[in-house]
């Protein structure tokens, strides 16, 4: 759901539940004896009767243990009863109950999103290395490499510039370029290091900020065309959803998340931060930031609510943040690319081939 850029020159259930109702103990004990005399007289009868019941039972419920994909849960209940009853010929009945309950509710809830970011580091002979970068707290901008130099396909130039990267159920999508910046789709597979050709823009160029959303439909922003497109992740092919605000340069497209549903795009031609309608791209508004970007690398990650970014001038190879409010831009960690950064991309979930940091 990423995406990122380069300038214009190539710059749940329960799953356990436990009940016992163990104890359940009667015991009665009646005792009866009669004595009985009859003489001539007509005298009759001295009758005794003693009756003793005790009804004691102890009922105990309740470990239920339940666990989803989104957290755990447990909820243990015990419950202590006794009951005594005891009688006598002369009526006299004594009733006890006594309860005892526990309840113990625990729930714990997981992150939705893998908390990491890819990015395609281009630098030194033509290398173009796949890295993660961690967005753990405390561990941000920390770098693990998961291909050492992406296998391109015929046709595309060793040198070709990957100028925005995106997922779209959980496929790694690249923008780069064959005849000319932006003209072209990759798919990467992360376990083999592989790029396939998807297809090229229906004659659309500097197509530099490509993202998708929650639905798997996916957008891209033209520089050279100022417009935005809807693309068909089968085939690339493009049609236009609406035109970009104004000259666009180097830019970068991402779409933040089902409630908010807009698309962030970067321009480096006015150092500002649009916002996008997220079904037809139609622009909302923008704000100015306060720094100064060259290239675009843009990432919104929603189980962070936060705006990645790279690309800016003199520091391009350094991990920010964006304000999408004040358009504030905050260095997150410095030095985490060895060439300039322009493409960023985050999962929708976890990724195969892909390890989360620890």
């Amino acid at each position: 759901m990423a995406c990122g850029d380069d300038d214009a020159d190539g710059g749940a259930d329960e799953v356990g539940e436990t009940a016992s109702d163990s104890t359940d103990a009667e015991s009665s004990s009646e005792s009866e004896s009669g004595s009985e005399s009859e003489s001539g007289s007509g005298s009759e009868s001295s009758e005794t009767d003693t009756s003793t019941d005790t009804d004691t039972s102890t009922d105990t419920t309740g470990t239920d243990t339940s666990t989803d994909t989104t957290g755990t849960e447990t909820d243990t209940g015990t419950e202590t009863s006794t009951d005594t009853d005891t009688g006598t010929g002369t009526g006299t009945e004594t009733d006890t109950d006594t309860g005892t309950e526990t309840e113990t509710d625990t729930e714990t809830g997981g992150e939705e999103f893998a908390p990491w970011i890819l990015t395609v580091d281009e630098f030194g002979d033509n290398i173009d290395q796949l890295l993660q970068i961690s967005t753990v707290e405390g561990d941000v901008g920390t770098t693990t490499v998961i291909c050492e130099d992406l296998i391109l396909p015929e046709g595309i130039p060793a040198n070709a510039n990957f100028t925005s990267l995106t997922f779209n159920s959980n496929q790694l999508y690249a923008s780069v370029g064959k005849s000319t910046t932006g003209d072209t789709m990759l798919l990467i597979d992360p376990c083999t290091c592989e790029g396939t050709e998807v297809g090229q823009y229906s004659g659309f160029t500097g197509v530099n900020g490509i993202t998708s959303n929650e639905l798997q439909n996916m957008f891209g922003s033209s520089s050279n065309q100022d417009v935005i497109l809807d693309i068909d992740p089968n085939t690339a092919a493009s049609v236009v959803l609406n035109p970009l605000p104004g000259d666009w340069g180097a830019t970068g497209l991402t779409w933040s998340d089902p409630l908010d549903n807009v698309l962030y795009g970067i321009n480096a031609s006015d150092d500002r931060l649009y916002t996008f309608n997220g079904d037809d791209a139609s622009e909302l508004g923008s704000i100015a930031m306060d720094d100064n970007f060259g290239s675009v690398g843009i990432e919104f990650h929603p189980s962070e609510d936060k705006l990645y970014a790279c690309g800016i001038s003199g520091d391009g190879s350094s991990l920010y943040s964006v304000d999408v409010d004040t358009g504030q831009v905050t260095l997150e960690a410095s030095d985490v690319l060895t060439g300039n950064c322009d493409n960023l991309a985050a999962p929708f979930g976890d990724v195969e081939c892909i390890p989360n940091p620890q």
